[in-house]
């Protein structure tokens, strides 16, 4: 077996950890956290209190009272445990020699402290020990500067991820703002236009219309069932309001557009009187369904000139 150094001690106690996660201490130790730490250092406290563990203790810990380390414990910085759950994880390669102490309490390392260590070797004189506990910590001035630079860094990142975070948010409220805005007035729009074609409701506004000899004129809902002119009272039905006209033709009339679709649709009454019309649908009085014109209709039946004074030469 070589010399035995501080180097060695922490050798040795990281070994042990790994071939056994702490043995009866696994539960707490084989996926350590710092609360796990804690935790473990509780359950321990009042089983290893030998007068070299309690040196180990008071150098991590530096208890104030000794009356009360449950609470001191309790309370302890929960920071100071991560170097120890770096070590043991191997984010680290060296620790402190105080969170090794501690280590080698948690998995009951022998021998112990390092002093006691040191001594089990023959080759070492018992001034030494002191001048071997040289394991690594960021103390020193440039290790130091180091960290603050690395964790500044680490923080600027976050915060330029944060504002990233802020203003992509920001951007998706917009977004979402305009969306629902823009939802809004188009189902705005949609209900006023869709409700143009349903006639107003019966409280006395203009909301049906009804046949005047030649036209539908737009009446109150409240004169239902015969208006004044002695015709039904229906719905109002803008499209049949606008284009429903009878209308008196000639064979000068247009007839047809351009594609050969009729313009005019006709009714024959009981008086064997033809009636013309400018829209297709059901006779304006009887309900009966109106023809379209045809070629046979106007050569037969429809007069070259009406029977009105201006329709003759002077």
């Amino acid at each position: 077996m070589g010399i035995k150094t501080s180097q060695s001690y922490q050798k040795e106690v990281l070994e042990k950890y790994k071939s056994e996660k702490g043995r009866e201490m696994s539960f707490y130790l084989a996926q350590p956290t710092p609360s796990q730490i804690r935790e473990a250092c509780l359950v321990l406290l009042e089983k290893r209190k030998s007068k070299n563990d309690q040196k180990i203790l008071n150098r991590f810990f530096q208890f104030r009272n000794e009356e009360d380390r449950i609470k001191e414990i309790q309370n302890f910085d929960g920071d100071k445990f991560k170097p120890i759950v770096n070590f043991l994880k191997g984010g680290v390669k060296k620790t402190h020699v105080k969170n090794i102490e501690l280590i080698s309490w948690l998995i009951d390392f022998q021998p112990r402290p390092l002093q006691e260590y040191l001594k089990s070797d023959s080759s070492i004189s018992e001034e030494e020990p002191e001048k071997l506990e040289i394991f690594d910590e960021p103390n020193d001035e440039k290790e130091k500067k180091k960290q603050e630079e690395k964790k500044r860094r680490f923080e600027k990142l976050n915060r330029k991820e944060e504002e990233k975070e802020k203003r992509t948010k920001r951007w998706r409220n917009i977004i979402i703002s305009i969306g629902v805005a823009f939802g809004i007035t188009m189902l705005i729009l949609g209900v006023q236009r869709w409700s143009s074609y349903f006639p107003k409701n019966n409280s006395g506004d203009f909301g049906c219309m009804t046949w005047a000899d030649s036209l539908y004129v737009v009446v109150s809902c409240d004169k239902s069932p015969l208006s004044k002119y002695g015709t039904q009272v229906k719905p109002l039905d803008k499209r049949e309001l606008k284009n429903m006209r009878r209308v008196e033709v000639t064979a000068a009339y247009d007839f047809f557009t351009v594609t050969g679709k009729p313009r005019i649709w006709y009714y024959k009454n009981d008086e064997d009187l033809y009636e013309y019309f400018t829209a297709p649908g059901l006779h304006p009085i009887n309900g009966e369904t109106l023809k379209k014109i045809t070629p046979y209709i106007i050569h037969k039946y429809v007069p070259v000139h009406t029977n009105k004074k201006s329709s003759f030469a002077q």
